[in-house]
């Protein structure tokens, strides 16, 4: 599962300390490392013992195989599992195909050139501040030494699909390959880094353990033993400076290789920790889940960073039959790990894509593309679970080992919702089984507080349907190998000109720990409709900001005000269309005639947009995109503005990338409101969108669409 984590789930980085710092070690970590480091000669002549980690709560000492019965795999699979699956491949198709692409997989490992690590790099960036150092450590303590973890746990589960003695010589030599290595790296990533890489090694050595000479042995105890120091020693430096807004995905992988360290050398107190220590599996549960269960780092894609090591942790103790086990052990407030995987079902689009709201790092995922739901089937048996494995046409190996689907899984219940906790509002043109896999539509509006991964992206809209996104949340992909820190990423993908929201005097949003005003929240059967505000001036000082949006079964309704307290601000309203495939039509866009070039700024994330045009509207803004078969309509009521500017989005960070169509209603004064309808599709074929006078501090609009008139009355600001 790690193995999948790694090949399919986002970026693991976050954003952490803003400040530069150098070389930093816990306690009296310098010493600590020169003790490793130049004991590692002695190392092949006697066995190696961790020093004590400060604060840690028990002693690593020598974690050592000759100590507990490891002959038959038990933690991450077991025997009949194994047996299992072997009959699975040969009596059924998917089952099959699942174990070629494992074995295509371990075949490609078998032309793997394995060379010794060079770990003679950390001497030249030590001592440099660690926020300019992650590439290199991403390159060096995860990049290359994943390498030889995949070789080495894929090459030995074709081994035991097979019994095949090339993928064992495989799977030896690269797990050999890392056992000198001497974790001598610092820096806000590593521990992590190691953590995952590091469980492919102890997946391999589980696997592999009867085919190694007793030499072999001490030499990977001897890793493995580093490995859990140099885990723990990061783990308390995180703890120790809060790093992260202290409850981080970070901390649940450390919490993982201790863990599972502690079940296969049979220390049961490195398990207790890992569990319930401080900053343990079920205080980061019961502090870090909101709502119905979803992790609180302001990214939905972040959710799975920091929960698939709870649930690999459980299934490996339910393997096991260790009690308790993160599976079913229920934690204050009523929280328990399942919620987390039940909550995701909630959040999303009708083509099971997560909403990439926060760090997405320009990734399109679907929920079914997360291999994790094996393990969740597997330990819980949910229907729902299996309706969504049901959906990957390429389920991975772990898929082996867990009970087959039922034939017809139910779909999960869903509908309009909020998340009040997270201040995110989702509204649904249909529910349940009408939903999913249709054309039905989804606008997501977030007013969520800033947590570790948020974006400036308060008050953003996104709209789902005709099974894409129609308004996306965008990020231009990063082509270096680190999206964290790459340029891309901190220049302009944070920032307000990525988002579906207003921007003042074109700076961002402040980011700040405040949720901002849920106004009022309504689920009717033909008007869906979400209002929140900034009363406060949280985002711009001096500024107030309301949004509203309201779906009905032929339209969305979408209106922005903006008081600016009698100063004159310029207010950007900001959306992107599709993605780089759509275009406007001529015929349906007849003010792109009119367009002249229009200079932005060319520094920070303004120097990124392309090919920047304007027009002063005179009337009504009306636009019109298309791409593929999907189709999408503005109609906004003239807000007094001051041009209509239209560029390019990038779609990575390389000059020759596609362009994702991008507009900017531009007004300036102390006041602005943006109402606009939204239509999607053919139908209907015209809508007349106008505003009556206001009522009782309401705003008052009226759309007719079939000869039907609407009226909303949309709160004042």
């Amino acid at each position: 599962m790690v193995a999948a984590l790694i090949r399919h789930a986002p970026c693991t980085h976050l954003l952490k300390h803003r400040r530069n710092v150098g070389l930093a070690v816990v306690s009296s970590g310098v010493l600590q490392l020169a003790v490793v480091v130049a004991g590692l000669a002695a190392a092949t002549a006697s066995a190696y013992t961790a020093p004590s980690v400060e604060g840690l709560g028990f002693e690593i000492g020598r974690l050592d195989t000759d100590k507990v019965d490891a002959r038959q795999p038990r933690l991450f699979c077991t025997a009949g599992e194994i047996k299992r699956a072997r009959q699975r491949v040969q009596e059924d198709l998917a089952a099959r195909k699942t174990g070629d692409r494992l074995i295509e997989t371990a075949d490609r490992h078998k032309t793997l050139d394995i060379r010794p690590l060079d770990e003679s790099w950390w001497d030249t960036v030590k001592n440099k501040p660690w926020g300019e150092t992650y590439p290199d450590v991403f390159l060096h303590t995860m990049k290359e030494p994943l390498v030889y973890g995949l070789a080495a746990a894929e090459s030995a589960q074709a081994w035991q699909l097979t019994d095949r003695e090339e993928y064992a010589d495989r799977a030896v030599a690269a797990l050999m390959n890392l056992t000198p290595y001497t974790f001598q790296a610092e820096h806000y990533d590593v521990g992590l880094n190691f953590s995952i890489w590091g469980l492919h090694a102890l997946r391999a050595y589980e696997i592999l353990y009867p085919r190694l000479t007793a030499g072999q042995r001490r030499e990977v105890d001897d890793f493995m033993t580093r490995l859990a120091w140099a885990v723990a020693r990061n783990h308390m430096y995180w703890i120790e400076h809060n790093v992260g807004g202290g409850l981080n995905n970070h901390l649940a992988w450390h919490n993982l290789t201790l863990g599972l360290l502690g079940l296969f050398y049979n220390r049961p107190e490195m398990v207790e920790v890992c569990m319930q220590g401080p900053r343990g599996m079920m205080p980061m549960l019961e502090e870090g889940l909101l709502d119905d269960g979803l992790w609180c780092e302001s990214s939905l894609v972040y959710h799975f960073t920091a929960v698939v090591p709870m649930i690999i942790m459980g299934d490996c103790q339910r393997r096991m039959g260790r009690q308790p086990s993160m599976l079913h052990l229920t934690g204050a407030n009523d929280r328990t790990l399942k919620q987390a995987f039940d909550a995701m079902l909630n959040t999303l689009f009708a083509d099971t894509m997560i909403p990439p709201i926060g760090d997405a790092y320009g990734a399109r995922t679907h929920l079914w593309q997360m291999p994790v739901y094996e393990y969740a089937w597997a330990a819980w048996g949910d229907p729902h679970y299996a309706w969504l494995l049901a959906q990957n046409p390429e389920r991975r190996i772990e898929s082996l080992f867990s009970p087959p689907l039922p034939a017809d899984p139910p779909a999960p219940p869903i509908g309009t919702l909020l998340r009040p906790e997270h201040g995110y509002a989702f509204l649904r043109s249909h529910r349940d089984a009408e939903y999913w896999n249709t054309d039905a539509w989804c606008a997501f509006l977030t007013y969520d507080r800033s947590s570790v991964h948020a974006n400036a992206d308060k008050l953003s809209l996104m709209l789902f349907g005709q099974g894409r996104l129609l308004l996306p949340d965008v990020e231009g992909k990063a082509t270096v190998p680190h999206a964290f820190s790459s340029r891309i990423q901190s220049e302009l993908n944070r920032g307000g000109l990525s988002q579906n929201t207003v921007m003042i005097d074109g700076r961002d949003q402040r980011c700040g720990p405040e949720m901002l005003r849920l106004v009022e929240f309504r689920d009717l059967p033909a008007e869906k409709r979400i209002t929140a505000a900034d009363d406060k001036g949280l985002l711009y000082e001096g500024v107030r900001q309301m949004r509203t949006v309201a779906m009905t079964p032929d339209y969305v309704l979408d209106v922005f005000q903006v008081d600016a307290g009698g100063t004159e601000r310029q207010i950007d309203w900001i959306i992107h269309a599709l993605d780089e495939r759509a275009i406007a039509p001529p015929d349906t866009n007849p003010h792109l005639a009119g367009c002249e070039a229009f200079p932005l700024p060319d520094t920070g994330a303004w120097a990124w947009l392309r090919n920047p045009q304007s027009y002063i509207p005179d009337d009504d803004i009306r636009m019109e995109w298309r791409a593929d078969r999907a189709r999408l309509r503005l109609h906004m009521l003239n807000p007094s503005a001051e041009r209509v500017i239209l560029c390019g989005y990038p779609a990575t960070d390389e000059p020759d990338s596609g362009e994702i169509p991008m507009v900017i209603v531009r007004c300036r004064g102390s006041r602005a409101v943006f109402a606009a309808i939204w239509l999607i599709g053919d139908r209907p074929a015209q809508a007349e969108f106008r505003t009556l006078p206001p009522r009782d501090g309401s705003l008052v609009y009226e759309v007719v669409t079939d000869g039907h008139a609407r009226q909303h009355l949309v709160p004042g600001l």
